[in-house]
Formats: C-alpha cells, sequence, structure tokens
C-alpha cells in the first residue's frame, strides 16, 4: 500500500515537457512529456487554454485534432459527407507533415 504521508512526486522533482505548435493543428497544440501527449485548445476569442484529453500516443492526440476540426467545419453531415471529410483533413496534416 502507497505511504499515505506522500503525495505526487518527490520535492524537487521536475517534469521536463515540450510543446508541438503548428499551423496544421489550428487552436490546438500538444503539450508531451515522456508519458503523456495532452492535448489543448486555445479557444480563438477568449484566449483561455483547455485540455481536451490526455493520450498516450502522439496518433491519437492527432486524430482527435482531426475529429474536432472535422466537426467545427459544419454541424450536420451524412456519414458519406463525414468520413470523406475526415479522410481530406487527415490527408491535408499528413501533406503538411510530410512536406514541411
Amino acid at each position: 500500500m502507497a505511504n499515505p504521508n506522500f503525495k505526487g512526486r518527490q520535492a524537487g522533482s521536475v517534469k521536463k515537457t515540450s510543446l508541438i505548435e503548428d499551423p496544421a493543428l489550428g487552436d490546438y497544440k500538444i503539450i508531451f512529456d515522456e508519458e503523456t501527449y495532452n492535448l489543448v485548445f486555445t479557444d480563438p476569442l477568449t484566449k483561455k487554454e483547455k485540455v481536451i484529453g490526455y493520450y498516450t500516443q502522439l496518433g491519437s492526440a492527432l486524430k482527435k485534432v482531426i475529429k474536432n476540426q472535422t466537426i467545427e467545419k459544419q454541424p450536420v453531415y451524412t456519414i458519406k459527407e463525414y468520413l470523406s471529410e475526415l479522410e481530406t483533413t487527415l490527408t491535408n496534416l499528413k501533406t503538411i507533415i510530410n512536406y514541411e
């Protein structure tokens, strides 16, 4: 059983983080450390940041960005339109990542 007198990380320990900011991510950014990828959304109007989710793989965080960007484009889709738009957004992101 864990010692109830210890909470969190050891005093003086610092978790090193890095940041991914890219125009392809739009209003999203990914803050990551050795364990997790944290997806953060910055509201363009208020400039407030909100954590969208915590992911163990970069690919999962990027998929969430793609889904959210697709939803932001239009509120109603048919299944075919939604899947097509997801594919288009994913292709655009892959193109930017591979060629820039």
